[in-house]
Parts: structure tokens; C-alpha cells; sequence
């Protein structure tokens, strides 16, 4: 009996066509092969999903200084919110701290240092405390709008880069823009917003020290949240030991509604949602464009403070924004991004 496997298989001579045909599977009796369609894939995230992403974060940003602004005017101390941060955005991270460690030796410790100061209870006790002497708009512009003037001088002193001519003339508006808001406070000191105004430069430069201290460490891998984890672990350990033992505080009078929506607001919002909102708009549009969002930041904590705070700006103070918001438009890279972006189109 000859097995099925030995059935004969005519050969082609020589010369015979050789061109592959089709097999039809019908042929033996099978279904026709079809290969299967491949998985499509998701759409790239649009402009429009970055943008979203970027204006929820500027939205977290411009409400922690209403609302530090409405905290510190009322019944909280900057001591009293610093504590509310750090303890809730420490116990929620701490289990990021616990599986990934503190990072100093992937970091180094001088540059470990610097970011959970210059992040930390330093940062915002100094930004709270100018809270208490000049408005919320002075605040919007004067912290997120002169943090690119620092990060920019600080990364040309430390890490020797190189700024285009429109990064360079969006540098110089800030100062300007400056000159514009501080110019009444330096002309009548009796408003004592001059002290909120050097609180606020000093936080500012406070924070581009941290952001060039986190460029160089994300190349070695300390990514955002490992750093936000790390910030607020640390700073609750040291910093809230020391406010229940020396520090005033007045969180056994302030209302209980008032302690919790600052806690919320400041520990959970700022600390991480915030933080996940603008990595999400730099991870769709890119860095610069990502950044450019806080150059609305002046603009919207100048319009909401009217309604909410009662806090008018002046036509110098408005002249002010307007100049540092351009400034800060230009000199994160977005309008050379846009440019780029259109020309590819």
C-alpha cells in the first residue's frame, strides 16, 4: 500500500515555465486563506489633545495662587500651607519613593540637593510669603514669568548653551514687563508690594534652579514623577517635625472646609495632577511648546483675580503681563516651534 507521502510529484523540465501561480485552497477542499487585517493603530495624539492637556495644568497653576492668595489674606499661614502639601502629596507618593528609592546616587548629591530644596519647602514658603504682600496677578507674572529669564541665565553660566535671536529678544521683554509692574512699587513703598515682588523673583529663581538641576538628572533617568515622589517625601520628613514643634500655625482655628479644599488643592492638584498634566502636553507637542502654555499663566491670574479676589490692575501692571507674557512666549521656543511646524505642514 503507497502512503499518501510517497504520492508521486511531477517535476517541470527544463525550460518549462517556472512563474509561481496562485494555489487556490478550494482546490483540497479548504476555505480560502485570507491574511488577517493588522491591528490598527491609534491615531497620533492632535494639537489639540496637547493643548488641552496644557491649558488644564496652567489652570491647576493659576489656581494655587488665587487660592494661596485667598489662604494667606484670610486664616492660613504660609507655614500652615506648606504643611497641608507636603503632608498629603508625601503620603500619597511615598509608595513611589518606597519602590524606586530617593535617587542619590543615580543623581549625585549636590544635584539631588538642589532639586529637593529648590522644589521643596523653600519654594513654596517663599512664593506663600509674597502671596501676603503683593496681589495674585503680580504673582502670576512675576514667578512663572521670570522663571524662563532665570533658567536661561543659569543654563548659558552652567551648561554653557547657546540662545537664537528670538529666544534672546523674548528674554529681554521680560525684564521689561518687570521694570513696568515694580516701577509703582518702587515709586510709592508704602503698599509694601515691593517685598511680595523681591519674594517672588527669589521663588522664580528658586525654581529654574531646580528646572536646570532636572534637566541634567532626567538624562540619567530621574524622571518626573520620581522626582515630584522624592520632593514631597523628603520635604514632609524634615519640614513637618519642625512646624509642629517651633513654627506657629493656625490650623486649630482655621475652618475645617477651608483646611481641606487647601489640602486637596495643594497637596493633590499641584503636587501630582498638575505635574501629569503638563508632562502629558510636552510629551504630545514637545518641550517647547509644552512650556509655552505658562506664558498664559500672567494673563489668567490677572483676569481671574478681578472677579474672585477684587484686584484691578493697573494700566502699568497690565502693560507688565502683556510684555512678559510675549516674552515668555518667545523665549520658550514656541514661536520658532510653531514657525517649523508650519513650514513642514
Amino acid at each position: 500500500m503507497r502512503s499518501p507521502l510517497n504520492t508521486h510529484i511531477p517535476v517541470r523540465s527544463r525550460g518549462a515555465d517556472m512563474t509561481p501561480r496562485k494555489i487556490d485552497a478550494r482546490h483540497f477542499g479548504c476555505p480560502p486563506l485570507t491574511a488577517p487585517d493588522p491591528p490598527a493603530s491609534p491615531p497620533p495624539p492632535s494639537y489639540a489633545q496637547g493643548a488641552a492637556w496644557g491649558l488644564f495644568a496652567i489652570s491647576i497653576w493659576v489656581g494655587w495662587i488665587l487660592l494661596t492668595r485667598h489662604g494667606v489674606t484670610t486664616t492660613l499661614s504660609p507655614y500652615d500651607l506648606v504643611a497641608l502639601r507636603f503632608a498629603f502629596a508625601g503620603l500619597v507618593l511615598l509608595p513611589v519613593v518606597a519602590r524606586r528609592g530617593l535617587g542619590i546616587r543615580r543623581v549625585g548629591t549636590r544635584r539631588w540637593m538642589l532639586i529637593v530644596c529648590c522644589a521643596g519647602v523653600p519654594y513654596v514658603l517663599v512664593a506663600s510669603s509674597g502671596l501676603l504682600f503683593a496681589p495674585a496677578a503680580h504673582a502670576g507674572a512675576l514667578i512663572p514669568g521670570t522663571m524662563p529669564l532665570w533658567a536661561a541665565l543659569l543654563a548659558v553660566w552652567i551648561l554653557q548653551e547657546r540662545i537664537e535671536p528670538t529666544r534672546r529678544a523674548g528674554l529681554f521683554l521680560i525684564p521689561v514687563g518687570i521694570v513696568l509692574i515694580l516701577g509703582n512699587g518702587l515709586v510709592d513703598l508704602s503698599a509694601g508690594h515691593w517685598r511680595g515682588h523681591l519674594l517672588f523673583l527669589l521663588a522664580a529663581m528658586t525654581w529654574a534652579t531646580f528646572t536646570v538641576a532636572m534637566r541634567s538628572a532626567a538624562q540619567a533617568g530621574f524622571d518626573a514623577l520620581h522626582a515630584a515622589a522624592v520632593v514631597s517625601v523628603v520635604s514632609a520628613v524634615v519640614y513637618l517635625p519642625v512646624y509642629a514643634l517651633w513654627l506657629p500655625h493656625g490650623l486649630a482655628t482655621a475652618p475645617a472646609s477651608a483646611i481641606v479644599v487647601q489640602t486637596l488643592y495643594q497637596g493633590l492638584m499641584v503636587s501630582i495632577v498638575s505635574l501629569f498634566a503638563y508632562a502629558r502636553a510636552v510629551s504630545i507637542l514637545g518641550a517647547s511648546l509644552g512650556a509655552s502654555f505658562a506664558s498664559l499663566v500672567p494673563v489668567l491670574a490677572m483676569l481671574t483675580a478681578i472677579p474672585l479676589l477684587g484686584e484691578w490692575p493697573s494700566v502699568m501692571d497690565t502693560l507688565g503681563i502683556a510684555a512678559i507674557t510675549l516674552g515668555v512666549f518667545l523665549s520658550s521656543g514656541a514661536f520658532h516651534a510653531l514657525r517649523q511646524r508650519g513650514r513642514d505642514a
